[in-house]
């Protein structure tokens, strides 16, 4: 017997996406260059193919249902190969200028890495980088002062995010340094607001161990030379691990961190041919290293 195709439309699905990322069906309709029932219609008839209720309305409130939330992120691929498809037939020049966001609190070097072979790939295109707190810059995302950022969050999946993966940090130190297990544990941190610092406080807090924060910086490259010049311990991802470095574990009586969420955000409607490439740059980089964030179920698994 021959298989039913379900064709998502693309047009249907950008208005779907759009949507969700301006929260307004007037505004949306602004933007496409349609009138506001013309956009109700058409979220109606991508539900209608889908088989889902995929929008809900609470008071003036635009919100994902779960089952909204789990299209999303295909809508968003599905747009941009379609994007960069016809960019490519049609030999777009790429140029502008691109607001990147960069994380100080994660694989920053990784990231500026792939961004200065796209410059140098690219000279037409101006390049504005941003390296802050990820909270923030998913801020300055939020109220379009950037283009597209990396960053970090607590929960996934997240607004305007596109791809995403999950890491569990590990405890730090210098591979000579000495705990003294009668004296409260150093920590070396990034300010308050940090994941990591969230991270290691609640484990030492439920393991009901003493701590003190010895040393705070915002920039990752200051904690690194912080953990080698054994002022403490800290948590880094494995990827931003650096020579004469070693890692604790609960042999050593360190408990498993819980995993920390990180994505490539970008509102689709705002993007540029140019961000668009930078993306799918991004995107194929980083595949080689993404691990799927688990579900509620398999963490719940792990920890008992």
């Amino acid at each position: 017997m021959m298989r039913k195709f379900t064709n998502l439309q693309t047009d249907l699905l950008r208005t779907f996406v759009t949507v969700v990322d301006l929260r307004n069906y007037t505004e949306t309709g602004n933007v496409l260059g349609r009138t506001q029932p013309a956009i109700s219609l058409q979220v109606k008839r991508l539900e209608e193919i889908a088989g889902v209720k995929l929008l809900r309305h609470e008071g003036k409130k635009v919100e994902l249902t779960p089952n909204g939330q789990a299209l999303l992120g295909y809508a968003r691929e599905i747009l941009r190969l379609n994007d960069r498809a016809v960019a490519n037939l049609q030999q777009a020049a790429f140029y502008g200028t691109l607001r990147v966001g960069l994380p100080v609190d994660y694989s920053i070097e990784y990231f500026q890495s792939i961004i200065a072979e796209f410059s140098h790939n690219n000279p037409d295109v101006t390049l504005d980088i941003r390296c802050d707190r990820s909270v923030d810059l998913l801020s300055a995302l939020h109220v379009d002062d950037l283009d597209l950022t990396i960053a970090l969050t607590d929960t996934m999946s997240a607004p305007h995010v596109s791809v995403y993966w999950s890491e569990r940090p590990v405890w730090a130190c210098s591979r000579d340094y000495k705990i003294d297990p009668t004296q409260p544990l150093k920590l070396i941190a990034h300010p308050n607001g940090c994941f990591y610092r969230r991270r290691m406080i609640e484990a030492l807090d439920t393991e009901g161990r003493d701590w003190r924060v010895s040393f705070e910086s915002l920039g990752i490259s200051a904690l690194q030379k912080a953990v080698l010049d054994g002022m403490g311990v800290t948590a880094l991802t494995r990827k931003t691990m650096q020579p004469g470095m070693r890692i604790l574990t609960q042999s050593d009586g360190f408990p498993n961190l819980s995993r920390i969420h990180v994505g490539l955000f970008y509102k689709h409607i705002k993007m540029s041919d140019a961000a668009l490439k930078l993306i799918e740059k991004i995107t194929e980089d980083i595949s080689t290293f993404r691990i799927p964030t688990r579900t509620r179920a398999e963490t719940l698994k792990e920890r008992h």
